[in-house]
């Protein structure tokens, strides 16, 4: 997510972790300034898509060849699917009726068994085994019959017998109406067919990957609905924040860990190794929270630059040839990047600790810190300005901007949503249309930040991340990324949210109030 959801002053401090790098090629140090490492940083190219290897990676970066997969970037959701599923194309795999019958009685004693039957165990082990390996339209089919078993409520290897007279039925049915709550969803047929998996080595990543292809095939096999809703629930738990460890990224982190960095990022894409480089430097910051049983895995990650003033765009921030800051007079602490890894764990909330804990962290570093602010996009305002109507967006604008509006000759007397969009991505040579640009859309975006909501909650998923976490809407900030993500999300604006430690708990309520805390700069412009 941006600054959605970084270590002490050493940068020698390595994330602690079992690690392949030892077969990994040496890397360089990272010099004392930004865009100064030689050669290296010359050296630019897109993060391919399909991901290569690191090995593959690397060969491109230093111009050694390698499989090219074009261009490419980082996806939302930290997981860039080039296998088809989801499409619409794909086409589930056709199994024998040997085969669909086997893995159906090999699924049903994983259901019925008791966790600790042995045979139902090393079923689950095979079938684990056998949809890793497997094609994505052999998974797909797999999926199916998964779905076609669990859409029952549960009750798989419940007796037989029971249910065959009113009397049976009356009582099953009080039974499962008072299995209702907590105590029943642990003991259904699903919940203890999930915890079976979990067991297993390698068990949780598995549900991991396994939950992000139920959330992406749901629509089509309904039946899978109840089994991703346990595991929801389930990951709920099993991620809960104080089972979770909280690590430092730096240069001295493991070669496999910098390849999941520029894979994951979803928020800039990492462009480059020099750009890679750069956002690990002596006055950046990068932590990642893991889970002990995916120990080379960060579920959710965050970079922090240092800077003398609250950051009010992006590009100075990713600038490789800035000098580095001195972090003896450091005064800002700027979250610029959040970035969840992992589909399988959509639901799962653990970005607002996150960014608390790193505050805790910081303030160890560095005592005398106390202001802490994001460099956030906001990725639903196009989309949001686009819909308005003449009438609404007059309101929204108010009498003095609104007759502003009119007034400008490229626009229609009756301008649109839609039509106004287009004019602030516009490039105008006079310096009244430009200033008139920036009043428009810095108030616009501050309407639609502080006012526009979807059942009480803010309607642009960051802002609805920031100010649950206690933040406050501190200002907008006109032409901060001028990418063309940054044009195609919000008109080239970002926001800061400002972290008060003291204050977090106060607006937070002030937000479940339906009153999300302003800054007054940005309380001017509504």
């Amino acid at each position: 997510m941006s600054a959605m959801p970084a270590t002490s002053v050493p940068v020698s401090m390595s994330l602690s972790m079992p690690s392949s790098s030892s077969s990994s090629p040496s890397l360089p140090s990272p010099s004392s300034a930004h865009g100064a490492p030689g050669s290296v940083a010359e050296v630019s190219a897109p993060v391919p898509s399909p991901k290569p290897s690191l090995g593959e990676r690397l060969g491109q970066w230093f111009g050694r060849g390698g499989k090219s997969g074009g261009p490419g970037g980082a996806p939302s959701d930290g997981n860039d699917r080039k296998d088809g599923k989801g499409d619409g194309k794909l086409v589930a795999a056709t199994l024998s009726t040997r085969t669909e019958n086997a893995l159906r009685r090999q699924l049903t004693q994983c259901l019925s068994a008791r966790l600790t039957d042995s045979s139902a165990n090393e079923a689950a082990r095979e079938f684990m085994a056998r949809y890793g390996a497997a094609s994505a339209a052999e998974q797909l089919a797999l999926l199916a019959i998964v779905a076609d078993i669990c859409a029952s409520d549960g009750e798989a290897g419940a007796d037989p017998k029971a249910g065959r007279d009113g009397k049976d039925v009356k009582d099953a049915k009080e039974t499962r109406r008072a299995a209702t709550g907590l105590a029943g969803a642990l003991g259904s047929a699903r919940v203890r067919f999930l915890k079976r998996f979990n067991a297993l080595p390698d068990g949780l990543p598995f549900l991991v990957r396994w939950r992000a292809d139920m959330l992406h095939h749901r629509a089509a096999l309904p039946g899978l609905a109840a089994l991703e809703e346990d595991l929801g629930s389930l990951f709920s738990t099993w991620f809960d924040v104080g089972l979770l460890e909280l690590h430092p990224i730096t240069w001295d982190s493991p070669a496999s860990l910098f390849e999941k960095l520029m894979r994951y990022e979803a928020v800039h894409e990492i462009s480059s190794w020099a750009d890679l480089r750069n956002r690990l430097d002596s006055d950046r910051r990068c932590y990642a929270f893991f889970h002990p049983r995916m120990p080379r895995e960060p579920l959710i990650f965050v970079e922090v630059a240092f800077v003398p003033d609250m950051a009010a765009d992006v590009h100075s921030l990713l600038d490789e040839k800035a000098p580095l800051e001195d972090l003896r007079r450091v005064r800002w602490a700027i979250f610029y990047s959040i970035s969840n890894t992992q589909p399988g764990l959509r639901g799962v909330s653990f970005g607002n600790f996150l960014l608390k804990r790193v505050i805790d962290e910081l303030h160890v570093d560095f005592p005398k810190l106390r202001n802490f602010a994001t460099l956030s996009p906001i990725p639903g305002f196009n989309d949001w300005l686009r819909q308005l109507g003449a009438q609404t967006l007059a309101e929204v604008l108010g009498p003095k901007r609104a007759k502003l509006l009119a007034q400008e000759p490229s626009l229609t007397a009756q301008a649109t949503g839609a039509q106004v969009m287009a004019w602030l991505q516009t490039s105008p040579e006079r310096k009244s249309v430009q200033a008139l640009q920036r009043t428009l859309g810095e108030a616009l975006a501050a309407y639609y930040l502080a006012r526009e909501s979807v059942r009480g909650q803010p309607r642009d998923p960051v802002a609805r991340f920031h100010l649950g976490n206690g933040a406050r809407v501190e200002r907008i900030n006109w032409h901060a990324d001028l990418s063309k993500k940054g044009a195609k999300q919000s008109c080239g604006m970002m926001v800061n949210y400002l972290y008060e430690p003291d204050e977090l708990d106060a607006n937070l309520q002030r937000l479940i109030d339906g009153q999300p805390a302003l800054g007054r700069a940005v309380a001017r412009l509504l």
